[in-house]
């Protein structure tokens, strides 16, 4: 695997008591014919717990509390490839009634997803808040089913914890991954998203959110432009 130093920035936290929440970071590798993208959240204390992030893409107006982001929302295609080797129907809330057919492969991050979740891991496109090999407590909202899989993730969509029982916590260095998004190498277009973070300090359940955008450049770019973060309290509406 080919690493490529593509990292950058997380300022501009908003003034807050327990402004843990410093912002997104993506790093990128190359393994074949593909660049893999993986988006961070960056905390600066890791006594907390992350439970959901949602509204990606989500357009924000100027001048509110996630002003630092853009304000479409979104730019560019996301373009993102699979390769969980999943083909077939998929019972989105396993209510035995098939939801998506013909299914090109899926955001989802488990077991029944990946044929090998050791390999296609590397070089799939998922959602998650563990990371790669420890993903299987990540579920989708409902706004996931518009559209859940193919090439993109729908516009104000998220993902969430489904194993409360099982917290996710930052690493020692403070960071979680929470997106990989694999591309052809031969994808010259950039993308950028907002998105936002749910979290709370351990030992409280007052939540937290932390805002603002990640981007993705055309693979071989110099570094990843303007990753902000503010952070706000209160409980997601």
């Amino acid at each position: 695997m080919k690493s490529v130093s593509l990292i950058v920035a997380t300022t501009l936290v908003a003034s807050s008591a327990h402004a843990s929440f410093s912002g997104w970071s993506v790093e990128s590798s190359v393994v074949g014919d593909r660049t893999i993208y993986k988006v961070y959240a960056n905390f600066s204390s890791t006594n907390l717990r992350v439970v959901n992030v949602f509204n990606f893409g989500k357009a924000v107006a100027a001048g509110s509390v996630q002003g630092n982001q853009i304000a479409e929302g979104r730019s560019g295609a996301m373009n993102a490839v699979h390769n969980d080797l999943f083909v077939g129907n998929v019972d989105l809330d396993e209510d035995g009634t098939i939801d998506i057919f013909n299914n090109p492969g899926s955001f989802a991050a488990g077991p029944g997803t990946w044929t090998n979740a050791a390999n296609d891991s590397l070089t799939d496109s998922y959602c998650t808040l563990q990371g790669i090999g420890g993903a299987w407590g990540t579920a989708f909202d409902p706004s996931m089913q518009v559209p859940p899989f193919g090439t993109d993730i729908a516009t104000n969509a998220g993902w969430y914890d489904a194993t409360p029982s099982s917290p996710n916590f930052p690493n020692s260095q403070g960071r979680l991954m929470v997106l990989q998004v694999a591309r052809l190498s031969s994808d010259l277009s950039d993308f950028r998203a907002n998105l936002t973070i749910g979290y709370a300090l351990t030992g409280t359940t007052t939540a937290l959110f932390g805002f603002g955008s990640f981007a993705i450049p055309a693979p071989g770019a110099i570094a990843l432009l303007g990753v902000a973060g503010f952070v706000g309290r209160g409980r997601r509406r």
